[in-house]
């Protein structure tokens, strides 16, 4: 008797249209690109990564990034819409290693080293009055080289 109860209940809710959430399955956005742009900074040992990727909406709703993850690594942002386009521009500075440098440095391991998962990519959003998180992956950042000069 409970199986059955249970099976009506889920009938219900499947015919109800209840939201099911998948970290595969995207009905809001596409990602058109994802970039890696590598710099160094003005100082010895300033360097890190600036994330871009371009999304596109298939709707006119609201799209509104909580969370951008990249290489393993969540990262601030700023978010840009213009039309049915959503670019994320996100920027990683990574670990100063010259900075913590002794004299006679003693080997500490990588405890230094700056975490880079290339697989674990995806940007969490919501829709303007919904209370839903939905994800979208990013299959992989294309390494981009700067433009422009370089200044000494």
């Amino acid at each position: 008797m409970n199986n059955q109860l249970l099976l009506i209940v889920f009938g219900v809710l499947v015919s109800c249209g209840v939201p099911v959430s998948s970290l595969y399955k995207d009905k809001m956005l596409s990602v058109i690109s994802a970039e890696k742009t590598e710099w160094v900074g003005g100082r010895a040992g300033v360097k890190g990564a600036m994330y871009i990727v371009q999304l596109k909406k298939k709707n006119n709703s609201i799209i509104i990034v909580k969370t951008l993850k990249a290489e393993g690594n969540i990262i601030s942002f700023a978010q840009n819409n213009s039309g049915n386009t959503i670019v994320i521009r996100g920027n990683l500075p990574y670990k100063n290693k010259e900075e913590n440098m002794v004299a006679d440095p003693v080997p500490t391991g990588n405890s230094d080293s700056q975490n880079l998962n290339p697989k674990d990519n995806w940007i969490e959003y919501t829709v303007k009055g919904s209370k839903i998180s939905n994800r979208i992956n990013i299959p992989k950042f294309i390494s981009v080289q700067p433009s422009g000069d370089s200044v000494p």
